[in-house]
Parts: structure tokens; C-alpha cells; sequence
């Protein structure tokens, strides 16, 4: 037990420790851009949120989980767009690709598995920004970033260090993602994997809903989980991609906790779920 308890203490420690520099790079961003955003700043940002998806889906390719935590911040503050939002969530991989490659899977399935979550990722990002309507979503048309501080109460207005500021910001979140993962980890290590496996495994017909399911608990665990259970053949293709899919590990996790409005991020949840389940079945039919 004592053995088991050290583990998932050691496990959260090295997830939050991970991210730090992501959190204090994004945060360090965050606080340079308040301070020197000019118009014409503000006209190029503008521009520049189209391409939004595009970026997203890209960076989200790459196996870890800092950058869908970076896109949270940067969506709350207006920085970039929904699409772009969705388009990190869903192409975000963490562990994946190196479980997929030390599980011996070759080279050109590893592939075609990343296209079809840079294309889904992509596709859903750019048709969100042209086509979700107003009313389920509120646009945030311009950056606000003092708004952001003023809702973590960081009190961090000295324009002359930025570089404490943004470590205030890391601080409070590096926290919250420690005592998350600790609980996280309990739960799978004492009865959650088992209750996944069986789930997955006695109802074929739903894996693609449950995986999805399993996909949206903010952590890097359940990817792990779901492309362990694939390269042991008890779950397909289409199963995984659906976990994987709505999975962004703690970047939903740090979307509640620094973006307002409630509401908005129970359907964006929503949303990733059944983008989840729709691409999940689309892969499973066609490849």
C-alpha cells in the first residue's frame, strides 16, 4: 500500500512539474500582452484568428498535454477562438504516440492515426468558427486580458515585473493540477482501470460513447488507459480515436477554472463529447 501510495504521489508531482513551463511561458505571454497590446496589435490578433485551427491542431500533435493548458488561458482571454480551442483539444495526444511506438505499431499506421486527428482536429476548428452559432457560444471578439487577472485576483499590475505576475498565475494553477491528479490517479489505481476495461469490454455496441466518457476526465491518464487497451486488442481503432479524440488531459481542467462562464464550458464539454463520438464511428467505418 505504502508502495502504491508513493507511486501516485510520484506520478502527480512529475504531471504538474511537466507543465510548469508551459504554464509560466503562457502566463508570461498573457502579462506582456497586457501590457503592450497596442491597436494595431489588436488588429493583427484579429487577423490572425483564422489561422487559429489551423496552428492548433498542429501543436496539439505533440505528445504531451502543455499546450491544450496554454490554449485554455489564451481562449479565456480572448486570444484565440473556439475553433482554435477545440482544434488543440482534439489533436492533443499526450502519451500516445510513444506508447504506439514502443508497442511495436508501425510507422505507417502511427501516421495515418495522427492525419486523422489533424484532420478532425482542423476541419471541426475551422467549420466552429464559421458556423456555431452566437447563442451557444459568446465570441470573445477582442482580447481582455485585465479582465482574466481581475477574475484570479492576482493583483499583478507592476508592469515592471511581469516575470513575478506570471509566476503568481503558474502558482495557483501548478496547485490546483497537483491536488487533481493526486485524486485522479487514486481513483484509477484502486478500481477505476478495472471498471473502464470491463465497461469498454462487455459493451462493444457503446464503446465509442464510453470512451469518449472516459476521454473527458481532465487528466493524461485516460489516453494512456485507451491506447494501452488498443495495443492489447481488447478495444478498436475507432474506440480509441473517440477517447482519444475528447481527451485534452488537464486543458478542460484549467478551462473551468480561469474562464468565467460556466455555462459556456459545460457545452464546449459537450461539444468535444459528441466530436469525440462522431469521429470515433467515422474511423471505425472508413479506416
Amino acid at each position: 500500500m505504502l508502495t502504491a501510495g508513493m507511486d501516485i504521489l510520484v506520478d502527480a508531482l512529475y504531471e504538474t512539474l511537466s507543465l510548469i513551463p508551459y504554464l509560466y511561458l503562457t502566463y508570461l505571454l498573457l502579462e506582456y500582452l497586457e501590457h503592450r497590446l497596442s491597436r494595431r496589435s489588436m488588429i493583427y490578433i484579429r487577423k490572425a484568428k483564422k489561422y487559429g485551427p489551423i496552428a492548433g491542431g498542429f501543436l496539439g500533435l505533440i505528445p504531451q498535454c502543455g499546450f491544450s493548458i496554454a490554449a485554455a488561458n489564451l481562449y479565456a482571454t480572448g486570444l484565440i477562438t473556439l475553433g482554435a480551442l477545440m482544434a488543440v483539444f482534439l489533436s492533443t495526444s499526450d502519451e500516445m504516440v510513444p506508447l504506439l511506438i514502443s508497442g511495436g505499431i508501425g510507422i505507417g499506421l502511427i501516421t495515418q492515426i495522427l492525419l486523422l486527428k489533424l484532420s478532425f482536429a482542423i476541419v471541426s476548428g475551422i467549420l466552429i468558427d464559421a458556423f456555431l452559432p452566437d447563442k451557444f457560444i459568446t465570441r470573445k471578439n477582442d482580447p481582455n486580458i485585465g479582465a482574466f487577472c481581475q477574475r484570479e485576483k492576482c493583483k499583478c499590475g507592476d508592469r515592471e515585473n511581469i516575470w513575478k505576475s506570471a509566476l503568481k498565475h503558474t502558482e495557483r494553477i501548478s496547485l490546483l493540477i497537483f491536488f487533481f491528479s493526486l485524486v485522479i490517479n487514486v481513483v484509477f489505481m484502486f478500481g477505476g482501470q478495472n471498471t473502464v476495461n470491463t465497461a469498454l469490454t462487455s459493451m462493444p455496441i457503446l464503446s465509442k460513447f464510453i470512451a469518449a466518457l472516459v476521454g473527458l476526465i481532465p487528466s493524461c491518464y485516460p489516453s494512456v488507459l485507451l491506447t494501452q487497451l488498443y495495443l492489447e486488442h481488447t478495444i478498436s481503432l475507432g474506440t480509441m480515436m473517440a477517447g482519444t479524440l475528447s481527451n485534452a488531459g488537464l486543458g478542460f481542467l484549467v478551462l473551468y477554472r480561469v474562464n468565467a462562464n460556466t455555462k459556456e464550458n459545460l457545452r464546449i464539454l459537450g461539444l468535444l463529447y459528441v466530436l469525440g463520438v462522431f469521429f470515433g464511428i467515422v474511423s471505425e467505418i472508413f479506416f
